[in-house]
């Protein structure tokens, strides 16, 4: 027996939805599948969706044979699951604020339809192609990822799909170039079961050679090897708020840690490094002219324009084991050789790192630099760097603002 039609409002609504569906920038060039989008929505909209299975589905829309075998012909079931994936794409792109959600539920063939308030059955959530490399790292990811699964799907389009955002990353999001995370890496020491780190040292060079590490030496009775074992939480935060970032915009985006970063890898990859030079040695050696630098707890101002200061640096409570208050720096920087692009969110602190994520991946913070770089016009300049200023609380970002911004040459 077919369902009913809808009502006419539902149904006027219903017919507006699957037009701005099939005019969109998402179902452009996908002939198949708006053909498979127009068949379906006559039925939904006239109410005959009980005869839709995949054998009509085969012959009516797509003019397969009567003769036609779905056990041996998947051609209908794989354009349905195209249909489900450019539905989702629409959905976190132009769609994202659509009075009407249209659905194909797994196993159907029947659309489904609901208003934009009403709660459907949780999706499966895509996940980035990020081949970790540090256990530790893999561990603290995949448990916020559990968190982030459990949020509701709007909340997150809401953030990364922001217009402002997708403008900023453009150059990531839009070339074909893959995209990769350089993780950084802090130096340590490792003697027998104990660690040693010295956040002004290293390079293994000077580790090797430091008191510090000979006292250790003689206390485990042991030799010292150089590790990277361990990252900061704001690296780690930050790389997980990234990857979220490019599943939103159906882009892959790998890890490396930055000890195995090669310089192959930069030159073939558009490449996003997190954390300060020390922890991403490469970014020391970039053939690419710049207005700050980060200095052990300083980010230095080499070309200071009228009324800024030299460096900034940060403040820190008495005995407090994280700062109060400290300062990051975004560096939009041109690829190895002219090609492809590189960003660089770091800070003196890993705390600072992650608030760097925060500025270049919520929308509010993310306006208010693309006005700064826009400066009245248009377009966002391709290259440039953005000093910022943060307080936390327990180690988390509760306030950033943006100091000032330095457009760079081409």
């Amino acid at each position: 027996m077919a369902a009913s039609p809808p009502a006419a409002h539902e149904l006027r609504a219903r017919e507006e939805q699957l037009r701005r569906i099939l005019e969109s920038q998402a179902f452009r060039n996908t002939e198949v599948l708006k053909r498979l989008v127009e068949f379906l929505g006559r039925k939904a909209l006239s109410g005959s969706t009980a005869d839709l299975k995949e054998y009509t589905v085969g012959v009516e829309a797509f003019g397969k044979p009567e003769g036609y075998d779905p056990r041996t012909d998947s051609s209908v079931r794989v354009q349905a699951g195209k249909l489900r994936a450019k539905l989702d794409e629409y959905y976190r792109t132009e769609g994202v604020s659509d009075p009407v959600i249209v659905e194909l539920p797994k196993g159907q063939f029947a659309l489904a339809f609901r208003a934009f308030h009403e709660s459907p059955v949780p999706p499966p959530v895509p996940v980035a192609r990020l081949p970790w490399i540090v256990a530790g790292v893999s561990l603290a990811i995949a448990l916020i990822a559990v968190v982030w699964a459990l949020r509701p799907a709007r909340a997150v389009i809401a953030r990364f799909g922001d217009p402002n955002v997708r403008a900023l990353w453009a150059p990531f999001l839009d070339d074909a170039r893959p995209a990769m995370v350089s993780l950084g890496s802090p130096l340590f020491a490792k003697v027998s079961g104990s660690f040693l780190r010295d956040p002004v040292l290293n390079s293994w060079d000077r580790l090797e050679e430091s008191a510090a590490l000979k006292t250790l030496e003689t206390a485990m009775n042991g030799k010292a090897v150089a590790a990277w074992p361990y990252t900061g939480i704001g690296e780690a935060a930050g790389a997980f708020d990234l990857a979220r970032l490019f599943v939103a915009w159906h882009k892959d985006l790998n890890l490396v840690l930055a000890t195995s970063l090669s310089w192959d890898d930069i030159g073939e990859n558009n490449l996003i490094f997190l954390g300060p030079p020390k922890y991403n040695l490469q970014t020391r050696d970039l053939p690419i002219s710049q207005d700050f630098t980060i200095e052990h707890g300083h980010i230095v101002n080499l070309h200071p324009k009228a009324g800024e200061p030299a460096n900034w640096s940060e403040t820190w409570a008495p005995g407090a084991a994280a700062p109060l208050e400290g300062h990051a720096l975004i560096s939009r920087l041109p690829g190895l050789h002219g090609t492809g692009c590189i960003m660089i969110l770091a800070s003196t602190s890993t705390e600072g790192t992650r608030a760097a994520v925060e500025y270049v991946t919520r929308p509010d913070y993310v306006a208010q630099l693309t006005r700064a770089l826009r400066g009245g016009g248009s377009a966002i300049p391709l290259y440039f760097q953005a000093v910022l200023r943060a307080r936390f609380k327990s180690q988390t970002p509760i306030q950033v603002e943006q100091v000032t911004v330095h457009l760079l040459a081409k």
